[in-house]
């Protein structure tokens, strides 16, 4: 019987010593959590990535992307891990572009416009990305957006982007 619970019981410190064995030690910087709330002309901004870029160069950046309700919850290295303590320059994007059907113009020299009735596809027209939101928000420099992600305590941020 005694031998049996001595068994037992080294099995079972055993188990626990190699549970803790597989799991990394996280030697990263302390991050804290930190969330920002969106809005332009007094509406949330769904979609938007914020990017918290580190005034100091030894600083890593934090970014995430805003919900319906405009509000975000910023990554480092793991999703929703937040962000180092430290001064930072924010920057708001949105963006939307690709390719859509457009007919060429009969203007052009040499064009003859697409007829789908008759076989012929529409052309596409790369018009590249464009910014939904003011282009000076995805600048760090002409944003005019900074935050200062405190150690401890709440890190909340709100931003009004203006025209």
């Amino acid at each position: 019987m005694k031998y049996s619970l001595f068994v037992i019981g080294a099995l079972f410190i055993s188990t626990l010593s190699l549970c803790g064995c597989n799991k990394a030690a996280d030697n990263r910087p302390k991050r804290v959590p930190v969330t920002v709330t969106v809005t332009y002309r007094g509406a949330p901004i769904e979609g938007a990535t914020v990017t918290f870029h580190p005034a100091n160069p030894d600083g890593k950046p934090a970014f995430g992307r805003t919900d319906a309700q405009g509000r975000a919850s910023l990554t480092t290295f793991d999703p929703g891990d937040g962000a180092l303590p430290g001064d930072y320059l924010v920057t708001v994007v949105k963006m939307e572009g690709g390719e859509q059907a457009t007919q060429p113009s009969s203007t052009e020299v040499g064009a003859m416009p697409a007829n789908p009735a008759q076989g012929g596809a529409p052309s596409l027209q790369n018009t590249g990305p464009r910014h939904l939101l003011p282009a000076k928000y995805a600048d760090p420099n002409s944003s005019g957006l900074r935050a200062t992600v405190n150690p401890s305590g709440e890190n909340d941020f709100k931003f009004e982007l203006q025209d």
